[in-house]
C-alpha cells in the first residue's frame, strides 16, 4: 500500500474568529462583490445565521457567518483548485467583516483506500503498529475480537493532529440514483485526518493556501506510515 492508492474524498478548511459582528451589516455588499468577482460560484441563501455559496461543477461549498468561514470539496480530482479558492475568497470576508484574528485553523482530510471487502480493512487495521492492543485486552470483549476503527490526537505546540482509520461499507444506493464509483466504493478505508492550529493567528497576515500546502505534502509523505506494521 501507497499514498498513490488513496483518492481523496473530501477536504474542509475552516477558520474559525469571534469577532466577525459586521456580519449583518456587510453580508450585502459582501455578496455582491463575490457575483462579480467568482461568477462559477453560484449563491445558494443567505439568512441572520449563514451565508452559503456553491461551485457545482468542482463541488466546492463555502460558507461564512459571524462565527467562521468554511471551504469544502467533494470527490477531489485537483486539491489546487480547492487551495486556489480558498485563497481568494478568504481575504474578501476577513476585509469585509474587519476580522482580526483567527483563534482556530483546521484542515481536515478524508482518505479513502478501496477495499475488496471489510475484513481485508479489518486485517490491516489490526495489523497497525499505530495502536497496539494486547491479545488478552481485545478477549475481554469476547473471542474474535478485531479493531475496526481508531483514533489519536497529537498535539506539538500550537498544532493538533486528530487522525483517525476506520472500516466501512457504503450504504445502499437507489437504483434510479447514479453514483461515482471511483469515489464510492462499496467497501473502504477511511484515513480522516484534521490538522489545526489552535493558538490566535493574524487573519490579514495568515496564508491559507501555504497552510494546505503545507499539510499536504505532510500527508503525502506520512500518512501511510502512520499505519504500517
Amino acid at each position: 500500500m501507497n499514498f498513490r492508492d488513496l483518492y481523496l474524498k473530501r477536504v474542509i478548511l475552516e477558520l474559525r474568529y469571534d469577532d466577525g459582528f459586521l456580519y449583518w451589516d456587510k453580508c450585502g455588499e459582501t455578496l455582491s462583490e463575490f457575483k462579480n468577482k467568482f461568477p462559477e460560484w453560484t449563491w445558494e441563501m443567505t439568512s441572520t445565521e449563514l451565508t452559503k455559496f456553491k461551485n457545482i461543477k468542482r463541488n466546492m461549498e463555502f460558507t461564512f457567518n459571524i462565527n467562521n468561514i468554511r471551504f469544502s470539496q467533494d470527490d477531489v480530482e485537483n486539491l489546487n483548485q480547492f487551495k486556489e479558492a480558498s485563497e481568494k475568497i478568504t481575504p474578501i470576508i476577513v476585509n469585509k467583516l474587519e476580522i482580526k484574528k483567527f483563534t482556530r485553523v483546521g484542515n481536515r482530510y478524508w482518505y479513502i483506500l478501496p477495499l475488496t471487502d471489510i475484513e481485508q480493512g479489518k486485517a490491516i487495521i489490526n495489523k497497525s503498529a499505530f495502536v497496539q492492543i494486547p491479545e488478552e485486552k481485545l478477549t475481554l470483549f469476547g473471542p474474535n475480537a478485531k479493531k475496526t476503527a481508531f483514533f489519536s490526537v497529537i498535539e506539538k505546540d500550537n498544532l493538533h493532529y486528530r487522525v483517525e482509520f476506520a472500516v466501512f461499507e457504503r450504504n445502499p444506493v437507489p437504483e434510479s440514483i447514479k453514483i461515482n464509483e471511483f469515489f464510492n466504493p462499496k467497501y473502504g478505508l477511511r484515513f480522516d485526518v484534521d490538522i489545526a492550529i489552535v493558538s490566535k493567528v493574524d487573519s490579514l497576515t495568515f496564508d491559507c493556501g501555504d497552510f494546505e500546502q503545507k499539510n499536504k505534502v505532510f500527508l503525502e509523505n506520512n500518512l501511510i506510515k502512520f499505519i504500517e506494521e
